[in-house]
Formats: C-alpha cells, sequence, structure tokens
C-alpha cells in the first residue's frame, strides 16, 4: 500500500487521481482501463501515478473505501429518528443521495466487488455495522444484523435499478417501500416455519455421459474462479474431461458459453424457487421458500456472484436476460397471485426488487461468508418477515 502524501499539493493529487480513475471506470469499465487512461484523465504524466497508487487494483480499492466512508458519514450523521421505520426512511435518504452523488464509484465498486472478495467485505461490513448500530434502538443485536443486511440489500437493489440501470433517480416511493419493509417487516401474515428436510432437492451432478452438462458445469467453475478474462477454453474443456477442441462441439466461442452458464443458472434458480414452493399455501409461503430456494443454489453455485457481476457490464443485454427476465416475471406473479393484504407494500415492481435485493445480501452474508452466527437461517428470515414494529 502505497503511503499517503505528506503536502497539500499531494492530497489534491491524489484527489484528482481518484476522482479521473472513477469517470474513466464508469466509461471503460475496471477491466478495460488502464493507468495511462487515468493520467490521461487526471492531466498527470503517468510516472506520477506511481508516486501515489502501486497499482490499478489499489485505485480502485480507494475508490471504493472513499465512497464507503462518505456513505457511513452520510447515515451516521442523521439525528435519530423515533422508530424503526423512520430511521430506515433517513438511512435510504442519505443512502440514495451519496450513491448519486458518487455514482461513477457506485458503478466501480459494483464491478470490482465480483472479482474480490475481501474489497466486497470491505465495503458491506463497515456499512451493514453502521446501519445495525442505528436499528440496534429498536430490536436486540443478531436481529438489528439481520434487518442492517436486509435494508442495505433493497436499498442496493434500488440504487442499481433507478440509478445505474434506468440512470435516473431513485422514486420516494422506492426510499419508501425500504423503510416499510424494515420497520413492519414483509407481512403481517404469521411466518411459515419449515424444517430443513423439507428444503427440496440437491443439484445433481452431470451424469458421466452428458457431455454438454459437464462442459457448462466445468465453464461455470473455470470462469468463476478465473473470471471472464482469464478464463481459457482450453482449460474450460481439461476441466470437463475432454480435448480442447471438443469445446467448440458445445459453444461458438468463449462469450456464447458465458452466455450458455448464465441461462443455465437463471433457469437452475427459477426451476428450484418453484420446486421448493410447490406446497405453498399462500404468496407468502411462497417467498419464504423462495428464500430458502435462494441459500441453496447460492452454495450449489459460489461463483454466482462474480460470473454475473462480469456479465452485466461485458454485456448489458445477457444481464437484462438474467436480473431483468426474473425481475419481470416476479412482479408479474406477485401482481397475479399476491392476496390484498398479504404484503406490506402493494407496488409488485418494488417489492419484487426488494426481495431481490434482500436476498442477495443475505445470501451473500449467509451463505458464502458465513455471518449471521447464532441465528438459523429459520430464525433469520422470520426477523426479516415480521420486521421490528417499534
Amino acid at each position: 500500500m502505497t503511503a499517503a502524501p505528506a503536502t497539500p499539493k499531494g492530497i489534491k493529487t491524489r484527489e484528482r487521481l481518484i476522482a479521473a480513475s472513477g469517470a474513466v471506470f464508469a466509461r471503460k469499465g475496471c477491466a478495460a482501463s488502464g493507468v495511462a487512461d487515468i493520467c490521461a484523465a487526471a492531466g498527470l504524466a503517468v510516472g506520477g501515478f506511481y508516486r501515489y497508487f502501486a497499482s490499478k487494483e489499489e485505485i480502485i480499492q480507494a475508490l471504493t473505501r472513499e465512497l464507503r466512508d462518505e456513505l457511513i458519514r452520510a447515515v451516521s450523521g442523521l439525528p435519530q429518528q423515533k422508530n424503526a421505520e423512520a430511521e430506515a426512511l433517513a438511512v435510504a435518504g442519505a443512502f440514495f443521495e451519496t450513491t448519486a452523488r458518487r455514482l461513477d464509484s457506485f458503478r466501480t465498486m459494483r464491478e470490482a466487488e465480483a472479482g474480490d472478495e475481501a474489497l466486497a467485505k470491505d465495503f458491506y461490513g463497515p456499512l451493514a455495522e453502521v446501519l445495525a448500530g442505528r436499528l440496534g434502538r429498536f430490536v436486540p443485536g443478531p436481529r438489528a444484523a439481520a434487518h442492517a443486511w436486509s435494508l442495505l440489500g433493497s436499498l442496493y437493489f434500488y440504487a442499481v435499478k433507478f440509478q445505474v440501470w434506468d440512470g435516473g433517480a431513485v422514486p420516494a416511493r422506492a426510499a419508501e417501500a425500504a423503510a416499510r419493509l424494515c420497520g413492519r417487516g414483509l407481512s403481517r401474515k404469521t411466518f411459515p416455519w419449515w424444517e430443513p428436510a423439507l428444503a427440496g432437492p440437491s443439484r445433481a451432478k452431470p451424469a458421466p455421459g452428458d457431455t454438454a452438462g459437464l462442459m457448462i458445469t466445468a465453464a461455470e467453475e473455470v470462469f468463476g474462479r478465473c473470471g471472464y478474462n482469464g478464463a481459457r477454453v482450453a482449460e474450460i474443456a481439461r476441466k470437463a474431461g475432454f480435448a480442447a477442441g471438443t469445446f467448440y462441439l458445445f459453444f461458438d466461442s468463449k462469450e456464447d458459453a458465458l452466455e450458455k452458464v448464465v441461462m443455465r443458472m437463471r433457469d437452475c434458480l427459477v426451476k428450484k424457487a418453484s420446486a421448493y414452493s410447490a406446497g405453498a399455501a399462500n404468496r407468502v409461503e411462497i417467498e419464504a421458500m423462495a428464500f430458502r430456494a435462494l441459500f441453496d443454489f447460492i452454495r450449489e453455485h459460489p461463483y454466482g456472484y462474480r460470473i454475473m457481476r462480469e456479465a452485466e457490464f461485458m454485456d448489458r443485454k445477457l444481464a437484462d436476460a438474467y436480473y431483468g427476465y426474473i425481475l419481470r416475471n416476479y412482479a408479474a406473479q406477485l401482481r397475479k397471485t399476491a392476496a390484498a393484504g398479504d404484503f406490506n407494500i402493494d407496488d409488485p415492481e418494488l417489492l419484487a426488487l426488494a426481495l431481490m435485493g434482500m436476498g442477495h445480501m443475505l445470501g451473500m452474508k449467509r451463505v458464502l461468508w458465513g455471518g449471521f452466527r447464532g441465528m438459523t437461517e429459520n430464525e433469520l428470515l422470520k426477523a426479516v418477515f415480521e420486521g421490528i414494529k417499534k
């Protein structure tokens, strides 16, 4: 890690480099950007860059930490509110205002976290702790953490949808929806408890003769472990147990392989959620089982987050074929099957986005990072479904 500059001029130059890097990364993407691009945008000779940062990766870390710290300052500086819903609404306003002002940094963080778990933990962990501290006035410790990560998930997906994908502002109704779901919970109905044995079937490995299944499974692992740019066709084929040329019997190119992996993951998730909720008595039970299906899906596809994030930044159409497809169908199903009073917000799109965000963040924390120790998955989701109500 390069030492911080000691002079006012050095501090300003470092800040200029960070600001320039955000604009460059937002325009070209982290993977396609180089130190020369950053220096050109900052009006600085390339050699000067290394007085302040050892590498492109180090400036990405600095950029994301600055965004994290600014979010923490914005949330920490809020006056205390009288109840959890008002607290969550104030947090939502501060979160969206900061991500809008630092949108380049927010975009960069989202791309960089996919291939750097340490960066993701360093960004989300301290921010969630601050949220848990504010919500902890209304709910005991372990539950406060569950509500903090859940709220962070809904805010994150609202910011991504409205600020990043749509290129606009987050509507006030989204902040209100996030606050209501945090304070009042997902539903007023009794949380549907279940036994782990009822969770549903696990993914079966491809049979030895299923060449296509073996190849796409190998592609998923290699893309996840090495990243798209680091993945090699020969390694995918070798991992599947075949010669390199066999790859082209199933995929036109590496890009085609990534697309097929993404579509397979999407279909696996949708089918798993459907299978888990097959015996549900109502829409609330369906959503409870969908969370459990997602957690098990993440266990079975531990590289899923990285693959989807890289796919999103490589090809927006591919991202829409995954996230957009799930969102549109999720909202349509809620609109069609949810009864009046099932959930504490009535807007199907906002509810679907919130559920996707909560599942994303809770799954990452619970399954991949081993979080919420001392709480079973039932207890974790019961807290989210019931809310704080204080």
